[in-house]
């Protein structure tokens, strides 16, 4: 199987190279993640305001994992996870795992979020955040959505609290992928086996 130092070696022959969908994301999960650990949080808030949530779940739970990840990409994280479905729809992992297996990963990531911001794991704060209006989406109110009344479980308070700080402008960056992976990516994707 290839591997991330396969690929980003410049004499590397891609001539002859079928992947199938399960090496492509693994692949292109390491190749971001790799990025990120070379660079700084500013990266990783800007691949977070950019990134396509379809893509892999793997990249947005190494972010959360980190502790010098900025708070402000992690509560913009934590609310375009939807928080609200998975906090009305499931008591508990359990509940997630029976009635919305699809959904899995999400819980686990809302779930470490909450943990790590209540435990003030994440130290670094250098971007603003705010879910009642999200300048990243034109104001939009992301509190809304969420009904307590109607709630399993309960959203932390603190979550619901704006965050102060720099606002970035939306890399130029295609779903996500940072400019930089944009050449390997698509060889990546024309090695894919459709």
């Amino acid at each position: 199987m290839l591997t991330i130092s396969d690929i980003m070696n410049d004499n590397f022959e891609w001539d002859e190279v079928i992947i199938d969908e399960d090496e492509f994301e693994e692949l292109s999960t390491e190749l971001i993640i790799d990025f990120l650990k070379k660079n700084t949080p500013k990266e990783r808030h800007l691949l977070a305001i950019s990134w396509n949530f379809d893509n892999s779940k793997k990249v947005i739970q190494w972010i959360v994992e980190q502790p010098d990840t900025d708070k402000g990409t992690i509560l913009y994280l934590y609310w375009y996870m939807t928080p609200s479905f998975l906090k009305e729809n499931c008591a508990d992992r359990k509940e997630c795992e029976e009635n919305y297996s699809w959904a899995l990963e999400d819980y686990d990531i809302i779930s470490t979020i909450e943990k790590n911001y209540l435990s003030d794991f994440y130290n670094e704060h250098i971007y603003a955040f705010n879910p009642a209006n999200d300048l990243y989406s034109d104001g939009y109110d992301w509190t809304k959505e969420y009904d307590e009344s109607k709630a399993k479980v309960k959203i932390p308070d603190v979550m619901f609290k704006a965050l102060e700080g720099e606002t970035l402008e939306h890399p130029d960056w295609d779903e996500g992928i940072p400019t930089d992976l944009s050449e390997i990516m698509d060889k990546l994707y024309s090695a894919l086996d459709e």
